[in-house]
């Protein structure tokens, strides 16, 4: 039966496909009062070359697991099942599951389309492990979080970078939350933790240049919920 189907596609971007991408995430990272932030060059250059908003919302409730997770597998909690904070497995049923028995990631979807992709993720908080499918990812490392936390986990982001050169890589960074709980959010130690995290995007930049990838690289960067005084 003919379906008039066209041989040719109705639509052809103009632009090529990337080849790579690496979301950034930054755990704690709050769009409010970010305009008091200082020294965060890197940051704005992308925001200000690129595409950015200040008026995305988390899902509810606003937790790192559940907005890590809503992201990952892009699906709210009523569909993947996590609703707590640091859900390990689904409070509530997954909809459907994959051949790991995990609500689809990313990373699996990749790994289902493109069987030989280099895929990454770096983290600091020990709960983004519960949420990105594990077994599909080609290479996690972990950092425990402490002061020096950040510059270790850069350190090991660009060299993966230029050894590896991955079609999706995820570092996600958590020292910014964990400032907004010792110290207080919008602080002038706030601040001073997202100048560091501004340093380590400069040099995430850096290695996908030197790699040869930045021109064929889309860069993301998003925090998962903000904070108010010290919760």
């Amino acid at each position: 039966i003919g379906l008039g189907i066209p041989a040719e596609p109705l639509f052809r971007s103009s632009y090529p496909l990337a080849k790579h991408v690496v979301l950034i995430g930054l755990d704690g990272w709050a769009s409010h009062d970010f305009e008091k932030a200082h020294d965060v060059p890197n940051l704005l250059s992308l925001m200000n070359n690129g595409s950015y908003t200040m008026h995305k919302r988390s899902v509810i409730p606003s937790s790192s697991g559940v907005n890590w997770a809503s992201m990952f597998m892009g699906a709210g909690p009523e569909v993947h099942g996590y609703t707590t904070w640091n859900s390990k497995t689904p409070d509530v049923s997954s909809m459907v599951t994959n051949a790991n028995g995990i609500f689809p990631t990313i990373f699996s979807l990749v790994r289902e389309q493109y069987p030989d992709a280099e895929t990454g993720c770096t983290y600091e908080w020990e709960g983004i492990k519960y949420v990105i499918d594990t077994l599909s990812i080609s290479h996690l490392k972990y950092f425990k979080e402490d002061w020096q936390s950040v510059e270790r986990n850069c350190d090991h982001i660009v060299q993966y970078i230029l050894d590896k050169k991955p079609m999706l890589f995820i570092p996600v960074f958590d020292g910014i939350d964990g400032t907004g709980y010792s110290s207080g959010w919008y602080t002038e130690s706030y601040y001073d933790y997202l100048s560091r995290i501004d340093v380590c995007v400069g040099r995430i930049i850096q290695a996908l240049k030197d790699a040869g990838i930045y021109d064929d690289t889309i860069i993301i960067v998003t925090g998962d919920h903000g904070g108010h005084e010290q919760g």
